[in-house]
């Protein structure tokens, strides 16, 4: 059974832990940290994308951004960066220490289980192109390295996490891989990338 506790507070006042599970029952903003691993590879941008273990609860077998992770109680955001990247693609600190924070995507998920109100910081890490990443905790059945054409035709379908597909086409408009002129949406979409909660 899993048991992850989010920390609630209002300013600076910590008033109570939740269980991770609960936080859209009871209406709770959550915080999580993603992390874009690309390479520059032939002339072009390419991205590591991590498939979820068949036996996750949610989105399993789904294509996945190369870490990510919830900030549970006791934890900061690069603390929780480093502790997924370690388990999830086993990336060491040394090259852990060049990745960049680049923004936050937000967006509320509202479902049977209640509204969720979430925050992702992101980081980018372009990785060395000998670089592989392994899975430590049996929570990733692997990794892809894909082109850019590859992500846009997957990450718009149910095969990719639906908050990770938002860290992905966030990272594809911060570095011109989508543009204006040939995106109909282009505005709406960064809209919904930056949605206001609703409390």
């Amino acid at each position: 059974m899993r048991l992850t506790l989010y920390q609630r507070w209002i300013r600076s006042e910590i008033l109570f832990d939740v269980e991770r599970a609960a936080v859209g029952i009871i209406g709770c903003k959550s915080y999580g940290v993603h992390m874009n691993g690309y390479v520059h590879k032939d002339g072009q941008v390419m991205m590591w994308v991590g498939k979820r273990a068949p036996n996750k609860a949610k989105y399993p077998g789904c294509y996945d951004n190369m870490v990510a992770g919830g900030i549970s109680t006791g934890y900061g955001v690069w603390d929780t960066l480093l502790k997924e990247a370690d388990e999830e693609a086993s990336i060491p600190e040394e090259i852990m220490s060049r990745a960049k924070p680049v923004g936050a995507i937000t967006y509320t998920i509202v479902n049977d289980y209640g509204t969720a109100p979430e925050v992702e910081f992101v980081y980018d890490l372009e990785l060395p192109l000998d670089f592989v990443p392994k899975n430590a905790d049996g929570e990733v059945a692997g990794f892809e390295l894909m082109t850019i054409d590859q992500l846009k035709e997957v990450v718009v379908t149910d095969k990719f996490k639906t908050n990770c597909a938002g860290v992905v086409i966030d990272f594809m408009i911060r570095h011109g891989l989508v543009e204006p002129d040939n995106t109909p949406d282009y505005v709406e979409i960064i809209s919904l990338l930056h949605t206001k909660h609703p409390f």
